[in-house]
């Protein structure tokens, strides 16, 4: 579980676990980027969850990690009015990816956050007083 509360300007404190980290607005958008975006932190997540899916899978294969590199950003949807896509682009030296690029691939999208996003995961929202617990609090809507 992660926990986020609101710290001062447009920073907030998130804590998973014993780890806490600072997220803020670039200054542009009124913040005093003194961390990253949520939406950075989306993209970190994605990123991070592609890159230890491919370590797994080059490991299992004997296959050097060496200049394994992971790129992944937000793209202007084709469509006008559709979200942005999120695009993970890989680097791998040419002789391991050579014959290769459907397995690194599907590798890349083995991981539960990555896989999560690619199968729809459905978003709960519950909106509850402090003195309920989070688990008993119902259902207010549902977003897909």
């Amino acid at each position: 579980m992660v926990k986020v509360k609101p710290l001062d300007q447009k920073r907030l404190l998130g804590v998973a676990g014993h780890h806490a980290i600072v997220t803020d607005r670039k200054i542009e958008e009124g913040g005093g980027d003194v961390g990253c975006t949520s939406g950075e932190l989306l993209l970190l997540a994605i990123g991070s969850c592609a890159t230890g899916s491919l370590r797994k899978f080059l490991w299992a294969a004997a296959l050097p990690t060496d200049g394994l590199e992971v790129d992944v950003n937000f793209e202007p949807s084709a469509v006008a009015g559709e979200r942005d896509v999120i695009a993970i682009d890989i680097c791998l030296p040419a002789a391991v990816l050579d014959g290769r690029r459907d397995e690194v691939t599907v590798a890349s999208q083995s991981g539960r956050v990555v896989s999560r996003m690619r199968l729809g995961s459905k978003v709960v929202v519950r909106c509850r007083s402090p003195e309920t617990p989070p688990a008993s609090a119902p259902r207010e809507e549902i977003l897909s």
